[in-house]
Formats: C-alpha cells, sequence, structure tokens
C-alpha cells in the first residue's frame, strides 16, 4: 500500500531567516524576494504548507557573506527532503525502541494523526529516524570543518517529546548547512544532562558563533558552560550582530 499524497496544501507559513547581522562580517542582511523550501508537512497535531525567505549580506566581503541563510524556525519543523514532521519521527522511534512495538502497532497508531502506510513506517524508521541517531558530525568532519573555519557553526537546539513519553529527542543541527550534529534521547533538562550532551559537539574543537534555543533553565548555564564565546539568543528573539 502506497502513502497516500493528497493532502490539502493550506496557506503557506512563510518563516524568516532569524538572523539580522551577518554572522561573519556584523553587516546587515536583507531578506531576499524569493522563498525557499516550499513543502507540505504533516506533524502530529496539524498539515501544514510551509517556505522561508532566506536573508543575505548587503556589502559581502568574502564568499562566505553571500550565501543565503535560511530560517533557523523552517528547519525545526521536519528533516531536509522530508514530509514528515521530526515528532512523527520520534513518535517512531520512540514507540520501536521504548515500547519495542511492531511496525503495524505502529502504523495503526500514527494513522490516526497522519496519513502513512505500514511500508512507509518502516521506512521512516530505518531511513530517517537511525540516520538521524548517527548525526552528519562525523560523516561530513571535513566539511564540518571548513565551514566553522571559514564561517563559524550556528547552532540550533530543541526537543520533541512523544505522546506517552516522559524522555525527549533533542537535537542539534547546524543551521546553515540543516546537518543533525547530535540527536539523543534525555531523561533530564539539568544543566549536568545538557553539558554531557553537547559536550562531544565542543570536543571537536571548531569555532561556534552562535547557539539558538529555547530557555530551559538547565540549558542556559549548560551553553554558557560548553560554548563560552557563544552567543546564545532563543526562538523567540533575533540575533543582533552588535552583540556578537
Amino acid at each position: 500500500m502506497r502513502t497516500p499524497k493528497a493532502l490539502p496544501r493550506t496557506s503557506p507559513t512563510i518563516y524568516t531567516c532569524e538572523l539580522s547581522g551577518c554572522p561573519q562580517c556584523h553587516g546587515t542582511l536583507k531578506t531576499l524576494d524569493y522563498w525557499n523550501g516550499l513543502k507540505t508537512v504533516q506533524t502530529m497535531s496539524a498539515v501544514m504548507t510551509i517556505a522561508y525567505r532566506p536573508k543575505v549580506c548587503r556589502t559581502p566581503t568574502h564568499a562566505a557573506c553571500a550565501q543565503p541563510l535560511p530560517s533557523a524556525e523552517w528547519q525545526q519543523i521536519a528533516p531536509k527532503y522530508s514530509t514528515y514532521g521530526y515528532d512523527v519521527l520520534a513518535q517512531v522511534g520512540w514507540d520501536r525502541q521504548q515500547h519495542h512495538h511492531s511496525f503495524e502497532t505502529i502504523y495503526a497508531d500514527l494513522n490516526e494523526h497522519v496519513q502513512i502506510s505500514e511500508a512507509y513506517v518502516r521506512y521512516l524508521y530505518y531511513q530517517k529516524y537511525l540516520p538521524l541517531l548517527a548525526c552528519h558530525e562525523r560523516q561530513r568532519l571535513d566539511e564540518l570543518t571548513r565551514l566553522a573555519q571559514t564561517a563559524g557553526l550556528l547552532l540550533g537546539l530543541d526537543g520533541l517529546m512523544p505522546e506517552g513519553g516522559e524522555p525527549q529527542l533533542w537535537l542539534v543541527r547546524e543551521l546553515q548547512t540543516g546537518w543533525t550534529l547530535r540527536c539523543g534521547w534525555l531523561t533530564g533538562e539539568d544543566e549536568t544532562t545538557f553539558v554531557e550532551f553537547l559536550r562531544p559537539i565542543a570536543d571537536l574543537h571548531l569555532p561556534v558563533k552562535a547557539v539558538l534555543s529555547d530557555k530551559q533553565r538547565g540549558l542556559l548555564p549548560a551553553v554558557a558552560t560548553v560554548f563560552p564565546h557563544a552567543h546564545h539568543a532563543f526562538w523567540a528573539m533575533i540575533f543582533v550582530s552588535a552583540t556578537w
């Protein structure tokens, strides 16, 4: 059985790159006129059509400045090239790994929320969820190192709690590329837990320019400890270049 694709396209939600200053030269950014990343995504609670307007430096001084910058919030909803949200992947992974449910059972539960087939549940687990846990920091270490040396890394952190689950699936993404650098299930949100989760990224010794996250109490001191030289801003805020 193939996954139904006749999804209603809603009025698109257009996200705009949250940066106000160029992370490379600290110059001002301009919002481009076109959209990128237009797609219809199924989440556990809604079907939504999303896209984003990138920004680019007004006065690029080198190649890194000239690269269009995507929206972090757009990246937070679903993986690249996927029309299922991160919350759907988290639910599949939680039910399979923690509850040891069969794919048939997971499909029956998911089918109440999203259009999907049992075969595609298997695909999401093996081709999306497990590679997500494997992350990109080792697979693309050379490319990541070049990016860090020329532009610095911009990290986005967020957590997803599946239905019926207490731990959260936490993701750390490099926002310029969309690569997942760290992924794992965390049972707490205290400083020690976040420090241990973030430390492997810091151990790569790559320059981190900024971190964007929610305001979990334990996360604030953890980011300051692990990335002491990075600017820390929040999803509801805009980076201000003068503070970098």
